[in-house]
């Protein structure tokens, strides 16, 4: 039978949507509804049973009623940080799937505990992370090795947003860190699949907003990292409070240099001179789309799942180096200030 055939003989997967009202899971509803039957929906939130009853699925307050209730076979997660583990411990041990929002844990800790998990009940735990699927990163990934040794990096990502940072992003108990957990976990993610884990990781966290500082939530980093082994070194600047909204990382090698901004990643040779440009002009909907129906079609892919698993290990474990680095250096200035 022809994969396109096969494909279409497949039955579609039933998905379980745990908080679905926020904004994140407003947007992927559609897209889940695309690639498989929404069979309910979790949220507490007093709008979730009449935007259920729009989307025409069952609403839950609890996530143990759902279970009790409802027949999936994975669940979309769209959570505030600190509910991330809890719920998909709940649902691993129930033998659901998991497609969630990232991160995929907040400590390395906790990502060999939800690894160890989902490997126990053989099931997947996939974090959705759209650039992967975004044609202009795709490509500066299959490209790399043409310019190349690379010796340095630098990657920006800011929002220009006016107001302090507001709802459960603005909560040290919820949010569990600042842009660096939140923004930044995209931007390491993609550094994570183009080169190995730093060695070395220098930080500064500023912040915008006395009452941000006050929460220990970070409005704006900056990092440098180094792999004296190779001699590559790079910088990140992460922050929401900028003049203008923008992203963009550049890759320098030996033999020529990576651009990548929103829509356009171009090759460069030595110099500069453009060799090669890759042009995306979809919506963002379109990588999401790929996205979900990629990890929904990937559900039982044990290989896939495995080099998923690697891959998060890798960001988490930077990112939670980087905060214990931090907090070991506030206690030992505490220490000399005592």
């Amino acid at each position: 039978m022809p994969e396109d055939e096969w494909k279409n003989e497949r039955p579609r997967p039933r998905v379980l949507v745990v908080g679905f009202v926020g904004h994140q899971g407003k947007e992927y509803l559609p897209i889940v509804r695309e690639n498989a039957d929404i069979v309910g929906g979790v949220d507490p939130a007093p709008a979730a049973p009449a935007l259920a009853a729009e989307w025409g699925f069952p609403h839950y307050e609890l996530l143990g009623e759902a279970l009790e209730k409802a027949d999936f076979d994975a669940a979309l997660v769209t959570v505030p940080h600190s509910e991330h583990f809890p719920v998909c411990a709940k649902l691993l041990a129930h033998g659901r799937h998991v497609i969630k929002e990232k991160p995929f844990a907040v400590t390395e800790q906790e990502a060999r505990h939800l690894m160890h998990l989902a490997q126990r009940a053989d099931r997947s735990v996939y974090t959705l992370l759209q650039r992967n699927f975004n044609p202009v990163f795709q490509f500066a990934q299959e490209n790399l090795a043409r310019i190349g040794d690379a010796y340095w990096f630098s990657y920006d990502y800011h929002f220009n947003l006016a107001d302090p940072t507001t709802g459960w992003r603005a909560s040290r108990e919820q949010a569990m860190g600042g842009v660096l957990l939140d923004m930044g976990y995209h931007l390491i993610d993609v550094l994570s699949g183009m080169f190995p884990e730093p060695p070395r990781v220098h930080s500064a966290f500023v912040h915008h907003y006395q009452e941000m500082r006050e929460r220990r939530l970070e409005d704006l980093v900056s990092l440098m990292c180094s792999y004296p082994a190779t001699g590559l070194a790079g910088s990140l600047r992460i922050s929401r409070h900028n003049y203008e909204k923008i992203e963009h990382l550049c890759v320098l090698g030996t033999k020529g240099a990576l651009s990548v901004g929103p829509g356009v990643a171009v090759l460069h040779s030595t110099g500069g001179p453009p060799l090669e440009r890759c042009v995306w002009k979809g919506p963002k909907s379109d990588a999401v789309r790929s996205m979900i129906a990629h990890h929904l079609g990937h559900l039982e892919d044990r290989y896939y799942r495995q080099d998923h698993f690697q891959r998060q290990l890798a960001t988490v474990r930077v990112i939670d180096g980087i905060y214990r680095d931090r907090l070991r250096e506030q206690d030992e200035l505490a220490e000399q200030c005592a």
